[in-house]
């Protein structure tokens, strides 16, 4: 359980540099350029990683998935590009990970992609007050 905390929270503090980085990147490539570079970049690290660490199988269902989650990734670093640029870093991340937890909530509680339905009202609380949170730092 700690690594999790401590990756979750590295992974937090990552993101918020990333954001910062791609803004500023952004205003000067623009957004293509910036989701194409930084793609290529996270795409090559991971899969030389990936190959000597993990040795993987490859199946049809798991290449398929692999292409539409950087499909959706080159969405989300183009969007947080723009978004944070266009209306602040703080803004961008409480919008994204509001919507983020909300989709996450309805997807669990559906137990899509094959996990367990999963749904109980204090999470729901929970993403309820991140999404508050949100609110608060997007409007102020």
């Amino acid at each position: 359980m700690r690594s999790t905390i401590i990756l979750a929270v590295l992974a937090g503090v990552c993101v918020a540099v990333q954001t910062n980085l791609t803004g500023a990147a952004q205003r000067v490539l623009g957004p293509s350029v910036l989701v194409a570079l930084s793609g290529l970049t996270t795409g090559t690290l991971a899969l030389l990683i990936s190959l000597f660490v993990a040795r993987p199988e490859f199946t049809g269902r798991a290449v398929g998935y692999s292409l539409i989650s950087g499909v959706l990734g080159a969405v989300i670093v183009g969007a947080i590009a723009v978004a944070a640029s266009q209306g602040g870093v703080a803004r961008a991340l409480s919008l994204v990970i509001a919507t983020q937890l909300l989709v996450s909530l309805v997807l669990e509680a559906l137990g899509v992609f094959g996990t367990e339905p999963s749904f109980s009202l204090l999470k729901a609380l929970g993403v309820a007050l991140i999404v508050v949170g949100g609110v608060l730092v997007v409007r102020y």
